[in-house]
């Protein structure tokens, strides 16, 4: 005999037939530490300092130990043990540590953040996992000419940070001073290069033209770096950067896909190339 729904929910209630559980997923580790900071693992096991007034970068970290997969995945693929590497915007620390662990004791790496509401939690990450030893942090901006700038960010994204300018929307409310310098300046002692990986929200071109001595001596350099063409055509003559970088000093260029799959992508394509991340190198291929 066959029995109406409510019957058969009738017995389900009487006889108390649990629902199935739901998916088991493992809990990533975090310690809330007061004081709007907190320590997380990523999923590689490194220990880092987060901000928990972050909407941006923190809520990926704490929650699933990852941010920009696909960043990860280049930088590790083409780092090797002993390099010499330059990152400019470092944040708090999550592709510093990736870098760290690929280029070993006998690497180094020269880390400039200028962002002083984040340079205390990026000192912790790189001390807590005992970096210090090829870790050099540098708490300035990388520009084109030395001195002091003006710095703006949105306090709710602690990865904003930027060279401030003119006509900028009202959300970028939090503004200093701070120091900025060049590349070539404070790395006039390297011989030279193997990788430069830049996240400076617009200024890479500035940084480029104040690392034009270094790159000339790194004929071996790799760049990784963020590319908005807004943000930066603001800033710069974005195609006179571009035949600088094609022309004069012969770089290929790549955009990176997804799982840090590289597709090559012609020079006079980057003004017009959607945001994203971008690999160059002097050599046939990365």
């Amino acid at each position: 005999m066959a029995l109406s729904l409510r019957a058969v929910l009738r017995r389900l209630r009487v006889k108390n037939v649990p629902l199935p559980p739901p998916p088991a997923r493992p809990v990533q580790p975090y310690c809330y530490l007061g004081r709007a900071r907190a320590l997380a693992l990523t999923h590689r096991g490194q220990m880092i300092y987060l901000d928990t007034r972050d909407l941006g970068l923190t809520p990926h970290i704490a929650v699933h130990g990852t941010w920009e997969m696909d960043v990860e995945a280049v930088l590790g693929r083409i780092l090797h043990r002993g390099d010499r590497v330059a990152e400019v915007g470092a944040n708090m620390g999550y592709h510093t540590l990736t870098m760290a662990e690929a280029v070993g004791p006998e690497g180094l790496i020269h880390s400039f953040e200028a962002n002083p509401a984040v340079l205390p939690l990026l000192r912790a990450t790189i001390a807590v996992n005992g970096f210090g030893d090829r870790v050099t942090l540098h708490p300035a901006a990388a520009l084109d000419v030395p001195g002091e700038v003006s710095f703006s960010s949105d306090p709710d994204h602690i990865g904003s940070g930027h060279l401030a300018f003119e006509g900028e929307a009202p959300n970028y409310s939090r503004r200093v001073t701070v120091p900025a310098v060049t590349l070539d300046a404070a790395l006039a002692g390297l011989p030279s290069l193997d990788l430069l990986r830049m996240d400076a929200e617009g200024s890479e071109p500035q940084v480029l033209r104040g690392a034009a001595a270094l790159m000339a001596r790194s004929p071996r350099l790799r760049i990784v770096t963020e590319w908005s063409a807004p943000m930066m055509a603001v800033r710069s003559d974005l195609p006179a950067l571009v035949s600088w970088l094609g022309s004069e000093l012969g770089f290929r260029f790549w955009r990176v896909a997804r799982g840090g799959a590289l597709e090559a992508v012609a020079a006079e394509a980057l003004p017009g190339l959607p945001h994203g991340e971008l690999v160059m190198t002097r050599e046939s291929s990365p």
